[in-house]
């Protein structure tokens, strides 16, 4: 573990096990998703490519399910 220097986002899940995940930018330039019982650890530019491979399947899921997002 390190020194967090950035916190970068948190999800509350309501109905699932896993309760939160933390994102947060570590002092080492390391990226932490984590919650009270998981950590995964990356590079800024893993990270990325994970966020974006993350946002295409939530956008693909919104077409195959048709949802509809306010906004």
């Amino acid at each position: 573990m390190g020194v967090v220097t950035k916190k970068l986002a948190r999800v509350d899940f309501k109905d699932n096990g896993n309760k939160y995940f933390e994102f947060e930018m570590n002092k080492s330039d390391k990226v932490h998703i984590q919650n009270d019982a998981f950590r995964m650890e990356m590079k800024p530019e893993e990270f990325t490519q994970f966020a974006t491979n993350i946002i295409n399947g939530a956008n693909k899921l919104i077409g195959y399910k048709g949802i509809k997002i306010d906004g």
